[in-house]
């Protein structure tokens, strides 16, 4: 009789085990398939942005060629969207001006900051300013024409 006992409760034991182990594989699968499609849904969030940031580097490219919006702003703006899109690009000859002007204009406050100077401060930061996009007039407007042909790579989700 004790045999018999300890047979079926080890059959139990066993059985239990075998439970515990089918019921850990089915939570590990489950948490696997939600991991993939959360990687899956970034990966898609991320495209959105990169497309998203190569579309407004063409509207501020275009947008300064066609003279609605300033150099200064635009390379601002462009300096920022490029070096989150293609980095290298910035390191080329035709667009290194738009790391000259971010560079030279970084000192100028901008938005609330800009407001709270007093008007001859603005002017004098504004005359500087004109006297950068001046000088630098074409080789700006060489480097946004090329910005505006540049065919940019498609997404990479690997990087």
């Amino acid at each position: 009789m004790e045999n018999i006992v300890l047979i079926a409760l080890l059959s139990l034991f066993c059985l239990l085990m075998l439970k515990l182990v089918l019921f850990l594989w089915w939570r590990q699968r489950t948490r696997q398939k939600t991991n993939q499609q959360r990687i899956q849904n970034l990966q898609v969030m991320l495209q959105k942005q990169y497309e998203h940031r190569v579309d407004s580097i063409r509207v501020i490219a275009n947008a300064m060629d066609s003279g609605q919006c300033e150099f200064t702003e635009g390379c601002i703006r462009l300096k920022h969207l490029i070096g989150q899109v293609e980095p290298q690009l910035l390191t080329q000859d035709k667009y290194t001006i738009i790391n000259t002007i971010y560079t030279e204009t970084e000192h100028i406050p901008i938005k609330e900051d800009w407001k709270k100077l007093n008007k001859k401060v603005q002017t004098k930061l504004s005359n500087e300013r004109y006297a950068l996009e001046a000088k630098y007039r074409s080789d700006i407007a060489t480097a946004v024409k090329a910005l505006r042909a540049h065919q940019f790579s498609t997404f990479d989700d690997s990087q």
